[in-house]
Parts: structure tokens; C-alpha cells; sequence
């Protein structure tokens, strides 16, 4: 009996360490900095319009699929499991998906023209490829020359976000720096930035949640660089 219990408490302490673990702390570990100026690496990480392609082809799929389909049954709602068992990665979060309408003519119009996913993706694309990180006490800055976000490390806000607004959550996981955006009405968007093994590289993970096409993981490269992002000029009307 003893031994069960002693067995309890420690399956009890496992749980709490692993909730800590996923907690998000305003200091990173000692010595750990991702400050500094870089560049896309094209060479390297996931390509983002080969991952719009891939989104398309998905979301023609799934047009195809309702429109042959006879009768369509009503749909449990979001979130909620199917009798027998759960539900697939590509079929949960996607049962709602409207592609545009077909305009004059018989033109079919680009089927993530009202994705609010891939609107997630393009918004990385304009980014561009330089970022500068300057990372300081209270504050996590991203520059990328054209735009500047900026962020309290352990702090919520809301923030706008696809579909309206989000609950907006940053701070250190270990060595990562993560951007958690919880969506009122959208696909839920997880960040992380980090250094390689070897410390030569900022590694960029985009996680989109599964909403209208099945969830999307891309990953991006940076090397350090000398070169200056190019600024935006005044505008002065």
C-alpha cells in the first residue's frame, strides 16, 4: 500500500513538473540571447508558397468533396467528437470551410482568397527576409525593417487577430521564445524562435491550428547578416 501511494505521488509531482514546463516565464535561461541582425536562409526550412500550393490543393479537396456530396448531415459542433472515436486531422476543423463564389463569366476565383490560415501565412511572407531581435529586461522586439512587433515577455494582451480578435500570450519556454495567439473566431497561432544546436542559426516554427484546412507547420531559417532591412519611407499625406 505504501509502495502504491509513494508511486501516486510521484505520478502527481511528474503531472505538475510537465504543466510548469509548458508555462511561459518572462526571463529566458542565463545566458541564452537571440538578439541580433539576420537573413532568410532560402536553402533551408520550408518553403511558404510551396506551403500556400499545398494549402490549395487541400482546399480544393475539400470544395470537391461537399459538392458531390448528396446530402450533407449536419455537423456536431466545433470541437466535439464523433460517435466510435475522435475525429482525423484533416477532418477536424474543417467542416466549415466556404470557398468564394464563382464570379462572372465561370471564373473560379483563388480558393484561400477568404482562408483566414493562409492569410496567416502570407502576412509571414510580407514580413520579408530580414529581422533584427533586440531582446532586453520587459521587452522582445521584432524588427523586420518594414514592421516592428513588440512584446512583454510573460504578459497577456489582446491583440487583433484573423476572424476578429485573440487572446495574446509571449514569453520563454526554455531557450525558445514563443508567441501563443488564442483566436475568438479563427485558427489559433503558436511562434517560436530559437537558436540551432550549434548557435549559428534562428530557427522560426509557424503553427497554425486546424480551422477551416487541416492544421499548417512551417519552418523558416536564419543566418546572422551584415545587411541593413530596407525601411519603409515616411508617408507624408
Amino acid at each position: 500500500m505504501l509502495m502504491v501511494r509513494a508511486a501516486g505521488v510521484l505520478l502527481c509531482a511528474a503531472a505538475a513538473l510537465s504543466g510548469c514546463a509548458t508555462q511561459l516565464t518572462a526571463q529566458p535561461p542565463a545566458g541564452t540571447s537571440l538578439a541580433g541582425a539576420w537573413k532568410i536562409d532560402h536553402g533551408a526550412g520550408d518553403d511558404p508558397q510551396k506551403t500556400l500550393e499545398q494549402m490549395r490543393a487541400q482546399a480544393l479537396k475539400i470544395i470537391s468533396r461537399q459538392q458531390s456530396a448528396p446530402a450533407p448531415a449536419p455537423m456536431p459542433a466545433r470541437g466535439a467528437g464523433t460517435r466510435g472515436g475522435g475525429q482525423t486531422q484533416e477532418q477536424a476543423g474543417v467542416e466549415d470551410f466556404t470557398p468564394a463564389p464563382v464570379a462572372p463569366g465561370g471564373h473560379r476565383p483563388d480558393p484561400l482568397q477568404r482562408s483566414p490560415m493562409a492569410q496567416v501565412v502570407r502576412k509571414c511572407i510580407a514580413r520579408g527576409e530580414f529581422l533584427t531581435i533586440r531582446q532586453g529586461p520587459g521587452e522582445f522586439v521584432l524588427d523586420y525593417g518594414t514592421s516592428v512587433r513588440s512584446f512583454t515577455p510573460g504578459a497577456h494582451s489582446v491583440v487583433s487577430a484573423e476572424g476578429g480578435v485573440g487572446d495574446q500570450l509571449s514569453g520563454w519556454n526554455g531557450r525558445a521564445y514563443l508567441i501563443k495567439v488564442k483566436a475568438q473566431s479563427g485558427p489559433d497561432v503558436t511562434e517560436e524562435f530559437s537558436l540551432s544546436a550549434d548557435g549559428k542559426q534562428l530557427l522560426y516554427k509557424l503553427h497554425i491550428a486546424a480551422e477551416e484546412l487541416p492544421a499548417v507547420t512551417l519552418t523558416r531559417v536564419y543566418i546572422p547578416t551584415d545587411e541593413v532591412a530596407p525601411r519603409l519611407l515616411p508617408n507624408n499625406d
